[in-house]
């Protein structure tokens, strides 16, 4: 347990997280132990690499949009809903999407709780 401490604040100081060990410190020891394996399962080094990103000039051509079709998923059947989540993974893993901003019930359609 000590070893996985340390490592974890190591960790924390690297990135500076330091304000992170403070509630592990406060932390029962259940909780700790679950906030010690939490940092020592993130890669810390993609994060970074993930902000750094939102910095980058992007160059979107807007003649390759194209207008998307929406897709019910209380209508699909348990199988088609997990080929969307694939295809859906598969597209942001490649970075090939993009972001919609939905009004009018679509947040019920997409799950989405009002809470």
């Amino acid at each position: 347990m000590e070893k996985n401490y340390n490592k974890a604040i190591e960790i924390l100081k690297k990135y500076h997280q330091e304000h992170i060990i403070e509630y592990i410190d406060k932390a029962d020891t259940e909780l700790k132990n679950e906030l010690i394996k939490q940092v020592l399962e993130i890669d810390f080094d993609e994060l970074k690499e993930l902000y750094e990103k939102t910095f980058e000039e992007l160059y979107v051509d807007l003649e390759e949009l194209s207008p998307i079709s929406g897709v019910n998923p209380d209508k699909l059947s348990k199988k088609e809903l997990e080929d969307y989540e694939k295809i859906g993974a598969s597209i942001i893993k490649n970075n090939k999407f993009a972001v919609a901003t939905m009004a009018g019930g679509q947040g019920t359609r997409l799950r989405i709780s009002k809470g």
